[in-house]
């Protein structure tokens, strides 16, 4: 709440001491400020330009506009508009009060004695706040002189206390209130730019103060517009208000707050970012968070310089030095956005450095008297060289990288916002315009910077992680064919060993074994004994064949086959009808030395059926292969198979073996027969 004003009759009234002439040094007031033109989403927009808006703010956001109004954040916008209306009450308030204290805006001035004019100059009338842009001599102090009338003296414990308030006074000072010494700052004789962004407050005892005219003296001594690198530093008195002290201080503190200590606080802010960026950028090999890194530093000293700090410098040092600064700060942004953007252009490059180089030479040439002359045109130009490059920044971050944009385009959004808030809802007159407005976007910016790392850094544990359970997934699958190729590679072994050991049984029959039946065939004089000598030196060598494992082309196994059924067929009377097509003869298709030695055994037993039992005069052979399989087919115009023995096939005529055999090479064995139909055998084989 703010407390009621004093009565009429209380309230001082203060003037010059000549008649106010014409007011050419008052402020013009401001044009009132328009609104806006709201936008036109009426009936006449085209069809569909409500989605399309919605789709380019949801590409703004990274998101879903309607994800952004969620519920669950509802609290929070709601706990923001009842802040910032009550910012905004406290504001309007503050500023009604503001402008219902009186306040002293004439003064006669003069310039003091000194060496050169002993008697000093004579006063004249000015018009506050009055700028030192250019004194008589700007070494000279120069002494504003105001009259304070009272209708009666303040009485002590009753009435209240009374303050004088000035909202700017740069840079060293000294009050006088009825000739008394109020109050003083700095050396007169060699004033330095701190300080200038504090306001003044100062109580006013009752017992200086005297019922009528109560002339208040206030010398001041700065440098010149001309001398300073920025205008906060140059000589300024503000306009003076003198009134209860309880109506003053929540002015005072309040400018305080806004000019110095917000100013100050954003600062350090900012260089903790640049810190900050420096060391993400060592760790990660970033080159354009080390620009941003010191950018941010540059940025925080040169906030400092401006706020005052009090460096062992002269005040021309201090003044090339904060002049010196804006260059290389501007640089380190400039390069900051390039290198983000994926720029690398080498002329751009050495032609922004070499400002660093070029500003500082044409300030000290400037220095001490024109620091000012050479200092405002290159802040023009570093300003629109920086707004150029995030110009570009923004373009191509627009196309390659939403995430970029969005998190500049916040900062800048927060950075306009904080500079329309201070230039529309601040009542008081706060000096370096846009510089807090300038560091609040920083931390902005940085801080959208940490949190898209953070999210990257997030995403590159997620992918390390899956790419953990690929690798685990991948060594076990690694695992399972090691384990299924270990086992083959033992069943290969186990193979290996057996085909040797095969191939010395074979060679050991083959000799031996043999060696003797054939001495047997031709010594016996036993036709018989021969005979049989004859076909156990035949199914040897089928076994020592089928040990060998060497696969037999096609045709020439038809050749064996045909030569041997056409001799045993022969011999028992039978009429052979042998049918096997040409390609079956030419194929090159091999068949395995076990599938040649059980296909023998069974065309062996299925001739011999047909000459021991069936009876027959005459029997077909026949043969015919398709992509994968061999047929072997043998047909016989015998008796067939008796009725008494029709489901005891298995256990007669050798046809078990003949099955187990095809069984045995994963193929079959198929016997079709009758009473005085013959019997017909359909050997079926993969080859």
């Amino acid at each position: 709440m703010t407390p009621p004003s004093p009565p009429a009759s209380d309230v001082p009234t203060i003037h010059a001491t000549q008649e106010p002439g014409p007011s050419t040094g008052s402020r013009p007031a401001g044009p009132a400020s328009g609104s806006l033109p709201e936008p036109d989403w009426t009936d006449e927009a085209p069809p569909g330009g409500w989605q399309v808006l919605r789709r380019r703010v949801d590409r703004l956001s990274g998101g879903s506009l309607l994800a952004a109004l969620h519920p669950a954040r509802w609290g929070l916008l709601v706990l923001a508009l009842i802040v910032s209306g009550l910012w905004l009450v406290e504001l309007a308030n503050r500023g009604a009060a503001h402008d219902t204290l009186p306040m002293l805006s004439q003064a006669s001035v003069r310039m003091l004695p000194d060496a050169e004019r002993p008697q000093g100059d004579a006063p004249h009338l000015v018009t506050l706040p009055h700028d030192w842009t250019q004194p008589p001599r700007a070494a000279t102090p120069l002494q504003y002189t105001l009259q304070l009338d009272l209708p009666r003296p303040p009485a002590a414990g009753q009435d209240p206390l009374l303050g004088l308030y000035i909202e700017r006074v740069c840079a060293a000072y000294e009050i006088r209130v009825n000739g008394w010494r109020l109050a003083a700052r700095g050396d007169l004789k060699a004033p330095r730019p701190h300080d200038c962004l504090d306001p003044v407050l100062i109580a006013l005892p009752p017992s200086m103060l005297r019922a009528g005219s109560n002339p208040i003296d206030i010398v001041v001594a700065a440098q010149v517009r001309a001398q300073v690198a920025v205008s906060a530093h140059a000589g300024h008195l503000s306009p003076i208000r003198v009134a209860p002290m309880r109506d003053l201080e929540g002015l005072q503190r309040r400018l305080h707050t806004l000019n110095t200590s917000a100013t100050q606080a954003l600062a350090v802010l900012v260089g903790v970012a640049g810190m900050a960026a420096l060391v993400l950028a060592a760790l990660n090999r970033l080159p354009y968070l080390g620009y941003f890194g010191a950018a941010c530093l540059g940025w925080a000293l040169l906030c400092a310089l401006l706020t005052g700090a009090r460096l062992p410098l002269s005040v021309v040092a201090h003044e090339w030095l904060a002049g010196a600064l804006m260059p290389p700060v501007a640089v380190a942004a400039i390069l900051s956005l390039m290198r983000c953007s994926g720029l690398q252009i080498r002329w751009i490059e050495l032609s922004v450095a070499l400002q660093s180089v070029v500003v500082p030479l044409s300030l000290l040439i400037a220095a001490p008297d024109r620091i000012s002359t050479i200092t405002q045109p290159w802040v023009v130009i570093l300003s629109l060289e920086v707004l150029a490059t995030l110009a570009v920044f923004m373009h191509h971050a627009w196309r390659r990288s939403p995430a970029d944009f969005r998190i500049v385009g916040v900062a800048l959004g927060v950075a306009l916002l904080a500079a329309a808030a201070e230039h529309l809802l601040v009542p008081e007159d706060t000096l370096l315009t846009g510089v807090r407005a300038v560091s609040l976007g920083v931390g902005v910016m940085f801080a959208g910077m940490v949190l898209r790392m953070h999210q990257q850094l997030q995403a590159s544990v997620r992918r390390a992680e899956e790419g953990r359970l690929a690798a685990e997934r991948r060594v076990e699958e690694i695992t399972v064919d090691m384990e299924r190729n270990y086992s083959h590679m033992a069943e290969m072994r186990v193979e290996q060993v057996t085909a040797k050991e095969r191939k010395r049984i074979a060679a050991d029959l083959h000799d031996d074994l043999g060696a003797k039946l054939l001495t047997i065939v031709h010594t016996s004089e036993s036709e018989r004994i021969a005979t049989l000598a004859r076909e156990a030196l035949e199914e040897m060598r089928l076994s020592v064949r089928g040990l060998t494992g060497r696969a037999v082309q096609l045709g020439d196994a038809i050749g064996d086959w045909r030569s041997e059924v056409m001799m045993r067929l022969s011999q028992g009377g039978v009429e052979l009808n042998w049918n096997t097509p040409d390609e079956l003869l030419m194929s090159e298709r091999a068949m395995s030395a076990r599938a040649y030695v059980q296909t023998t055994r069974i065309l062996r037993e299925a001739v011999s059926n047909v000459l021991k039992h069936s009876g027959a005069t005459h029997c077909e052979i026949s043969m015919r292969m398709d992509i994968n399989d061999f047929e072997l087919t043998i047909s016989d115009n015998g008796r067939g198979i008796p009725m008494e023995l029709d489901g005891k096939l298995d256990r007669g005529h050798g046809m078990s073996t003949m099955k187990g055999r095809a069984k045995q090479l994963q193929g079959q064995c198929l016997v079709e027969s009758g009473p005085g139909y013959g019997t017909t055998i359909r050997l079926t084989l993969p080859l």
